[in-house]
Formats: C-alpha cells, structure tokens, sequence
C-alpha cells in the first residue's frame, strides 16, 4: 500500500497517550506545523495535563482504552484526518496487571482503529516497542526478523502491529508501525510512568549521592533523545510510505557504565557510583539496527547523547 505525501498544516489530528512523555513533545511539533486541531486521548495514568498546558489549539479528553465508552471515542475521532496511536498499559504495569494490559492494548486498540476506519481517518501511526522482538541480546533487532515476545507487554504490543494492518486492510487508510528503543529526554516521568535510569541517576546526583549500578554495568541499550524520536514519528506519517514496520533507535549500544559516567559529567558533580546486585539486565545487549528506516524516512537520530543529557540535566533541575 502507498500513500500520498500527507500535509498536517490545516489538519485535526488525534493523539491517543499524548499527555505522555513522547506524546506531548508530539503535539507541541504538530502544532508547530500547523495542525488547526489537535486532540488527545489519555487516561492520565501516566501522563500528567501540565505537559500540555501551554500548547495551543488542543483539547484533552480523559479516556482509557479498553474500558471506557466506546461512543466517545467515536466523537473524538469525527472529522480527523490523522492518528497517533502511543497510549498503551505499559511494561511494569503488564507483570501484575495483564488483565488490564491486555484490555487496553489489544481489545482497545482493536476498538480504536475500527472506529478511526469508520470515521475516515486517512493515516496511523502505531507506535511499538523494542518489546516486540522479546530477545534481549544478540545482534542489533533487525525489523525482517521473527517476533518472539517473552512478556504480555511485549505480545501486546505486537498484537497492536497486527490490528493496525489488519484495520488498514479492511478501510483502506494507510500505516505505519514504529518500534521504539530506549527513547529519554525532558517529561519523561509522570503519574506511575517509567523513571528511566538517567532521571533516577540526575535526581540522585542533585540529592549529593552517586548513581547506581547494578551488576557489573556492561549492559547495553540504544539510546535516542525524544525530539529525534519525534521527528522520525512525524516522518512516518508525512512520508508516502505505508505498511512498514520500523526501528527508531540511534543504532548505537551504550552501556550503563558510559552512561552513568556521561551523566556524572553533565552535571558537573563528582560523585562516584554505587553498585548493587546483578538484575535480569545482565549481560543485556538491545540496540536497533536503524538502517531500514532511513532507507524509508531518510531519519537518521541525530542528537548527541551528552546534548540530550544535557537537556534532560536542565529539566531535572528546573522541575525539582
């Protein structure tokens, strides 16, 4: 399937999670680019209504997928043009409460998309995850390989991928399915969403005490700064490409020990870390191979893991 190069200047647009980390950065860019409207669908368990505050032209409805009314959802989505799909239960959440992971994220996605096809939604963006592939070393995840998820979140996940082409089959919009890797930057944490290892390590070091780490610090993960993630997301819809499924990550394998030490050095604080016991995460190795969605988008992440440090260090410090 192909679709035609998308405008968003002029657009409605919805955004399911968009009171989110990445979801709110992703409404400030598509209001930056003209969107007359712009809609977001959140349950507000992770995101929070301050990340949204400021931004113009924006309405939030209050909605959990898999749960609520179903009729709302086809108000909301009357008259769009686009949708983003990041809401999702996430991946602590699915180890006590799959029930609830499961209703969101396969029953409420199935919901979603049949009513965005009923409403004349012309493009989706999915957006996946790393959890998809399930493994968690080897070489860099490769889009072309089998999917073989070890958690509900991750089956969900994948789940969603197959829902979102089977919508698209059945009323015609076009797609696209994003699996994000280890995205980080400012709003990261909200509500009962995941404080990454940099935001504990940025709090602990304003605290006066080092970071932590655990085991022996040689996992690996790829690392890419929100607002590259961002443009890769709105690539997809802009782009006339439909049906591919595509890694957003940088490519490149950090350890926790590189991080941490790079994240010492931003802050200018010379505390040493801490180390505790070996996790599941040892001898971890996730990165993506980013080379089939910049053959696709033309995307590459671009930001320098010690500017968006950097920019993540700033906002620690101005939300304290």
């Amino acid at each position: 399937m192909r679709a035609m190069s998308e405008r968003i200047a002029g657009e409605k647009v919805v955004v399911t999670g968009g009171a989110g980390f990445i979801g709110s950065h992703l409404c400030a860019a598509l209001l930056a680019r003209g969107a007359a409207e712009v809609t977001v669908v959140d349950s507000l368990r992770y995101g929070d209504r301050a990340n949204l505050a400021a931004l113009p032209r924006l309405t939030l409805v209050k909605h959990c997928l898999g749960t609520d009314c179903a009729d709302e959802l086809a108000r909301v989505l009357a008259g769009a043009r686009y949708l983003f799909h990041l809401a999702a239960e996430k991946h602590n959440q699915s180890k006590d409460e799959p029930a609830r992971v499961l209703a969101a994220n396969v029953a409420g996605t199935a919901t979603l998309l049949e009513l965005a096809g009923k409403a004349g939604v012309r493009k989706v963006v999915f957006t996946s995850s790393l959890y998809a592939y399930g493994r968690v070393a080897g070489a860099p995840f490769d889009e072309a390989e089998r999917p073989e998820p070890r958690t509900v979140y991750g089956i969900s996940k994948l789940a969603g991928e197959h829902l979102t082409a089977w919508a698209a089959r059945e009323h015609g919009f076009a797609y696209n399915v994003l699996r994000y890797l280890f995205v980080y930057g400012p709003k990261q944490f909200a509500g009962m969403g995941y404080k990454s290892v940099i935001v504990k390590s940025f709090e602990r070091l304003l605290a006066g005490v080092g970071p932590v780490v655990y085991g022996d610090g040689e996992q690996r993960l790829d690392y890419v700064y929100v607002d590259d993630a961002v443009e890769a997301t709105l690539a997809a819809l802009e782009r006339d490409v439909s049906g591919e499924v595509l890694n957003i990550g940088s490519g490149r394998a950090t350890s926790v020990n590189e991080l941490v030490d790079a994240i010492v050095r931003v802050s200018g604080k010379d505390l040493p870390p801490t180390h505790g016991p070996a996790d599941w995460t040892a001898g971890s190795v996730r990165v993506a191979n980013p080379d089939k969605t910049a053959r696709v988008l033309g995307w590459r992440a671009t930001t320098p893991l010690a500017e968006g440090l950097a920019r993540t260090y700033a906002w620690v410090c101005g939300a304290r």
